[in-house]
C-alpha cells in the first residue's frame, strides 16, 4: 500500500512538473511573441517611403500612398467604383504572396490605415485590387524614402473632434502653415498647435486662429514641422481639442 501511495506522489510530482515546464515554455513563447512584434514596429516605424499611384489597364486610380510612422496613408486620392476594393502592399503584381492592409472608402480622398506588425520591408508596391473580380485596379512602386520637397510639404483633411464641427485643409511646408476652407465650431481662445499624434502636452503652439477667415496663413519660424503629423485646433481656455488634421 505504501509503495502504490509512493508511486502515485511520484507520478503526481511529474506531472505537475511537466505542466510547470509547459507553462514556462508557454510564458516564454509568448514573451519571445510580443518582443518579435515591438521590434518589428519599431523597425517599420522609421520606413518613409511613398508611391503615385496610377490606374492599370483601363480602370482609372490616382493619388499618393505614403507609408510612414507604421501607419499607410491615401491623399488625393481617387479610384474607378468597384466591389470589394482592398489595398495591399506587394512585391511586384504578385498579389498571392502580398500583404493586405484594409479595404477602401470608394469615395474619401484621404485615408490612413494601421500597418500590422509584420516586416514590410520586402514589398516595393501599394496596389488597388479587387478581391471579388480578381483584379488590379490601380498602383504604384515605392521609392525607398520620400525626399526634402515630400517631407517639407504635408497637407491634411480637418475634422471634428467629438461634438465639434472643424472643416477645411491645411498645408504645411518648412516655413508656413496655410489653412484653407476653413470653418469651425465658435470657441473661446482657440488656436492651431503642431503634434505627434495629436498630443498637445509635447506639440507646438503656432498661433491663435481667426474664427471667420477662411483663409489664413501662419509662419513656422523655429519650429519643424517634419518632427509632426497632427495639426490640431485647439481650445486653451477648456482644454479641448476641436478638430484635427492627420499631415501627409
Amino acid at each position: 500500500m505504501k509503495v502504490r501511495v509512493g508511486l502515485l506522489t511520484i507520478a503526481l510530482g511529474a506531472t505537475l512538473g511537466l505542466a510547470a515546464c509547459g507553462s514556462g515554455d508557454s510564458e516564454s513563447k509568448d514573451k519571445s511573441m510580443n518582443e518579435e512584434k515591438v521590434s518589428m514596429s519599431a523597425q517599420n516605424e522609421k520606413i518613409s517611403s511613398m508611391a503615385m499611384l496610377s490606374g492599370a489597364g483601363k480602370h482609372q486610380v490616382s493619388g499618393k500612398a505614403t507609408i510612414k510612422d507604421n501607419k499607410l496613408m491615401l491623399t488625393d486620392f481617387k479610384t474607378d467604383e468597384g466591389p470589394d476594393l482592398h489595398v495591399y502592399l506587394t512585391k511586384g503584381d504578385d498579389v498571392k504572396n502580398g500583404m493586405e492592409i484594409s479595404t477602401i472608402d470608394l469615395k474619401d480622398t484621404t485615408q490612413t490605415f494601421d500597418l500590422p506588425d509584420q516586416d514590410i520591408s520586402k514589398y516595393d508596391t501599394v496596389m488597388i485590387y479587387c478581391e471579388k473580380a480578381h483584379e488590379i485596379f490601380g498602383q504604384g512602386m515605392l521609392t525607398d524614402k520620400m525626399s526634402a520637397s515630400d517631407m517639407s510639404m504635408m497637407k491634411g483633411n480637418f475634422s471634428g473632434v467629438g461634438k465639434h464641427m472643424v472643416s477645411g485643409m491645411v498645408d504645411v511646408s518648412n516655413t508656413d502653415l496655410k489653412l484653407s476652407d476653413f470653418k469651425t465650431d465658435e470657441g473661446p481662445d482657440l488656436h492651431v498647435y503642431l503634434t505627434k499624434g495629436g498630443d498637445i502636452d509635447t506639440g507646438k503652439e503656432v498661433s491663435k486662429i481667426d474664427l471667420k477667415a477662411a483663409e489664413q496663413t501662419f509662419s513656422l519660424d523655429g519650429i519643424d514641422p517634419a518632427d509632426y503629423d497632427t495639426v490640431v485646433i485647439y481650445c486653451k481656455k477648456a482644454h479641448e481639442a476641436f478638430g484635427e488634421a492627420k499631415l501627409s
